[in-house]
């Protein structure tokens, strides 16, 4: 069976890269390939001669995933316009920071509308930690509320420093190795790690306990796991996009807004206005609106287009 990925409309160059893909395959176009570049991985196959189209089809096979997930992390590869104002969202970060730093948890809050720079904001803040400082990052995506942990699963495996390479075996190594380093009292939490990062070859013991206790335990494990983590340095943990969080991340996050109140830990999020959560009163929690702009960054972002459209101008200048 081929998959086949063309521009809609265009039955005669699907025809065409069929002739060309291996069975079992999935196969993209030029087009596909240069609107997908970043979050897939592609092999070109060859140039194929189809009747009606006057230029010869590039057809590539699809070959694994890319390191892009999401849309901000294709800006970030194309690169960024200057940063500008924001002095608001950037002191009320920097002042939780700092109140972290001393064990007194915070969670930061940026909310604002799509499109408006909240993932660009973290970006710039986290550019200003200390290097001694660790910083956990997951995100959310649009289809993420039907996948249970789907950013927690990609925040261990950053903090485990798994690669998506890395068989099962060698990958349950890495989560063994990391947590004898970290502290030997945190070895009756291997096996919920295991389970959860779908590390088990078949049906082990916790398969057969009651789920809900299993699910209070697992996030009992994460949260210790990762108190203990901000005992040797400074966590930041960054959750983006919670307005398409699942439930079961949702609870760790629930969690983590009680016990964080006395730990190095700031756990910085982003959302939209519609998301809604409990956490006023647990935890010192500082909520930034970053679709305020200001006269001054208003001003500079005019001062910089006209700049940027005077050189265009005069480019030898």
């Amino acid at each position: 069976m081929r998959r086949l990925t063309a521009p809609a409309g265009s039955g005669a160059a699907s025809r065409g890269m069929q002739t060309v893909a291996p069975v079992g395959s999935i196969a993209a176009s030029e087009t596909t390939r240069l609107l997908c570049e970043g979050y897939f991985t592609f092999r070109h196959l060859s140039q194929t001669e189809v009747k009606g189209i006057s230029e010869a089809i590039r057809v590539h096979e699809v070959t694994g995933l890319g390191r892009l997930r999401t849309h901000f992390q294709l800006s970030e590869q194309r690169g960024f316009t200057k940063f500008v104002g924001r002095e608001h969202e950037r002191a009320a970060m920097r002042r939780a920071f700092e109140q972290a730093l001393r064990g007194h948890g915070q969670i930061v809050a940026i909310v604002a509308e799509a499109g408006t720079g909240k993932s660009r904001v973290v970006y710039e803040f986290r550019t200003t930690l200390a290097t001694e400082c660790k910083v956990l990052e997951a995100y959310s995506v649009s289809h993420g509320k039907a996948s249970a942990w789907l950013p927690v699963l990609e925040l261990l495996r950053s903090d485990f420093g798994i690669a998506d390479a890395d068989d099962k075996p060698t990958r349950r190594e890495k989560v063994e190795a990391k947590l004898a380093a970290l502290d030997s009292a945190l070895n009756d939490t291997l096996p919920y790690l295991n389970v959860l990062m779908g590390l088990v070859d078949g049906a082990g013991p916790l398969v057969q306990m009651n789920p809900k206790i299993r699910r209070r335990r697992t996030l009992d494990t994460l949260k210790r796991i990762l108190i203990r983590e901000s005992l040797d340095h400074p966590l930041v943990l960054i959750f983006e996009d919670l307005h398409w969080i699942d439930s079961e991340t949702q609870a760790l996050l629930d969690l983590l807004a009680e016990r964080i109140v006395s730990a190095r830990v700031l756990l910085l999020v982003n959302y939209r206005p519609e998301y809604r959560h409990e956490w006023s009163g647990r935890a010192t929690t500082c909520s930034s609106d970053s679709t305020r702009w200001g006269a001054r960054t208003l001003r500079q972002c005019w001062r910089r287009c006209s700049e940027k459209a005077q050189n265009s101008k005069h480019p030898g200048a």
